[in-house]
């Protein structure tokens, strides 16, 4: 079989470090065209990945020129960094329209008010298409979420996942950190408690301009479970991400970074070791990236896999706007549905 041609979207450290390697790693897939704003980047590309890639100065003029099975979007760092370029929710729309299958990071712009109109874009988008949520494809989550399904545990009371970065929160950004961040780590719980929120309550830190900050608590109503997401990205320590579900038998801890799952029970209160499931190593740039990007690949292939519907990324969007409505109103927010935020647009 040929090797699938990728295009290259950005070529920022996230493409460096996480998707060429990742891709590398692979094996099925090689980079033919690249684009880039920046004529030292531009070089850069040349440098590193050879004189036959394609390079283009813009996106769209690379979705233009065709003769590529797939496109790597490593464009989040206008949203997540709050530079002012916003060219994160254009690039997407330009992915739809060109028909070419598209692996994207979230969220879909950093606009809330833009954020609606975007979901039902990629809804409404024919081709394939997989946002990186890396962590749902980690084994110890899906391991965690057998284990809990067979009552290792009991009936969970309460969840949490907390996780640790160290790249600070950046002045003047237009989403709140809940928002940023839920789709990939409130995604984690919705999987290992085959459930999904109905309110959010934010508990938001403070002492930056903007909407995002360093610290956020996002308590989560799951209708029986108490959960919580709690960030901090301008931690001492990092990064590292571990999950805890205390049930009405025992408790379980999961550690995202190590693939490390513990129990303890009742019956047995002392922690011990479950099982060690590690995602692919080297990771490339994060646990999970890997095994995301390969799923993706598998789908351009015509493989039967589940991939990251745009559903899924539409109801977790969702819970981000209520994440920021509680912001604004100091109370819990009830997680709309996309049918709402249609209505809405309409």
């Amino acid at each position: 079989m040929k090797p699938l041609r990728i295009g290259l979207a950005g070529y920022g450290n996230w493409a460096r470090e996480a998707y060429v390697p990742a891709l590398r790693a692979d094996g099925r897939g090689t980079v033919v065209a690249a684009s880039a704003p920046s004529r030292a980047t531009r070089e850069r590309i040349r440098e590193e990945l050879g004189e036959e890639v394609r390079i283009f100065p813009d996106f769209e003029a690379m979705l233009g020129a065709g003769g590529l099975d797939g496109v790597l979007m490593a464009l989040p760092e206008a949203v997540l960094m709050a530079l002012p370029e916003a060219v994160h929710e254009p690039a997407l729309l330009a992915a739809v329209a060109s028909g070419i299958p598209f692996f994207y990071e979230p969220p879909v712009s950093h606009r809330r008010d833009r954020i609606a109109p975007v979901l039902e874009a990629l809804l409404e988008a024919a081709q394939i298409q997989q946002a990186d949520l890396e962590l749902r494809f980690l084994p110890v989550v899906g391991a965690a979420a057998l284990r809990l399904a067979e009552g290792a545990i009991g009936e969970p009371q309460t969840a949490r996942i907390r996780m640790n970065g160290n790249w600070n929160a950046r002045p003047g950004a237009g989403l709140s950190l809940p928002l940023v961040l839920a789709p990939w780590y409130v995604d984690v719980l919705d999987a290992m408690l085959d459930s999904h929120p109905q309110r959010v309550l934010v508990q938001d830190g403070r002492g930056t301009e903007g909407r995002m900050q360093a610290y956020a608590l996002t308590q989560l109503d799951y209708g029986g479970v108490w959960g919580s997401f709690q960030a901090n990205i301008s931690s001492v320590q990092g990064p590292e991400t571990w999950v805890e579900v205390q049930g009405r038998d025992g408790d379980l801890f999961a550690d995202l970074f190590t693939g490390e799952l513990r129990l303890r029970s009742r019956s047995d209160p002392e922690w011990r070791v479950d099982r060690v499931v590690s995602a692919l190593r080297p990771f490339a740039g994060w646990p999970g990236l890997r095994e995301c990007l390969s799923e993706f690949l598998d789908q351009l292939e015509g493989k039967p896999v589940s991939g990251v519907p745009a559903e899924d990324m539409a109801r977790l969007h969702c819970l981000g706007l209520a994440a920021e409505e509680s912001i604004d109103t100091l109370a819990w927010a009830r997680v709309r549905s996309m049918d709402e935020l249609r209505r809405n647009l309409r």
